[in-house]
């Protein structure tokens, strides 16, 4: 899958990593090697159409650098129709008019940029770019699991990107790991979701209200755990079990040899790493027997730039 169908006459194509805080917009070759990349806060606060504006805007500077670009894929944060490029009420995009709604970004992005737009969910996108030139290039059965304003989910299985019902991506952050968990509450609107404790925005959220200290973001707490806080390294010792717990779920539906980590908070893997591994043994004592369903777990090498990789690759390989 990582080769086929690729469009190599083409040299380099425009993509977007789309996420609920910030934009990630760049040119990737057929190689998958990232000519040129930009990273900014996303607009949400000024609205849905200041947002499209903006992410034409990236784009315009962009093509006016790179003028062969004929192709664009954007990689964003559902949930999502792949087929359609239509956004679904994204659950993590919001701004002073409320929620998003169904909002065909890929339409409007092409109409903006005149150029063909193709999307994809942006975990999805990530499986794809480590299938393609990351850590799963020789795995047939692998998961990504996106930790940043979210927690998204892309799988590989038999060498085929999974997919849900109705041609959608598998929500499977929105799992339930502990059902009406009002410490944990969920941008899609329940509680205890593996989102609601995984993603680097929910255990931030978390963290302050258990260290007391509503200022501090991601960085300080693992900085603070890194120097022997108690109560930080609790907040982690907490985190270890319920990635395990989660990834216990994903293994025992999608049986991947590899998990990769990626996205920000990917970044404290040496904080919680080691003790989710111990834990996962644990939860899969009885599922080592005959096919070791205990995945080999990795913090991605493509250094946060998986999903652009992956938008690439779609712009790449659909029409």
């Amino acid at each position: 899958m990582s080769q086929k169908g690729l469009l190599t006459k083409i040299p380099y194509v425009l993509a977007y990593d789309l996420g609920g805080t910030k934009v990630e917009v760049g040119v990737v070759d057929s190689s998958g090697k990232v000519l040129k990349c930009k990273r900014v806060p996303v607009v949400f606060r000024q609205g849905k159409q200041a947002v499209i504006r903006q992410l034409a805007d990236l784009g315009q500077e962009m093509i006016a650098e790179y003028p062969k670009i004929k192709r664009i894929g954007i990689a964003s944060a559902g949930p999502l129709e792949p087929k359609t490029g239509v956004l679904l009420d994204p659950t993590n995009f919001s701004g002073p008019e409320g929620a998003w709604g169904k909002t065909p970004l890929a339409q409007l992005l092409s109409r903006k940029l005149k150029l063909p737009v193709v999307m994809e969910n942006d975990a999805a996108a990530a499986i794809l770019a480590e299938h393609w030139v990351g850590a799963a290039r020789k795995s047939q059965n692998a998961m990504i699991l996106t930790l940043g304003t979210g927690l998204g989910t892309g799988i590989i299985v038999n060498g085929e990107l999974v997919r849900a019902g109705r041609d959608l991506h598998p929500e499977a952050g929105h799992l339930i790991l502990q059902y009406n968990d009002e410490s944990a509450p969920c941008g899609c609107g329940n509680h205890g979701c593996a989102e609601a404790y995984l993603s680097g925005r929910n255990f931030t959220r978390r963290a302050r209200v258990k260290l007391g200290n509503e200022k501090l973001d991601a960085k300080e707490i693992a900085d603070m755990a890194r120097s022997g806080d108690l109560n930080a390294r609790a907040m982690f010792d907490e985190y270890s079990f319920l990635m395990a717990v989660a990834i216990h779920n994903y293994a025992v539906v999608y049986a991947p040899e590899l998990v990769i980590l990626t996205g920000s908070f990917a970044q404290t893997a040496d904080l919680f790493m080691k003790k989710t591994k111990t834990h996962l043994e644990k939860l899969l004592v009885r599922r080592r027997v005959g096919v070791d369903l205990m995945p080999d777990l990795k913090v991605s090498s493509l250094h946060n730039n998986a999903g652009l990789i992956g938008g690439a690759f779609v712009a790449f390989t659909r029409s």
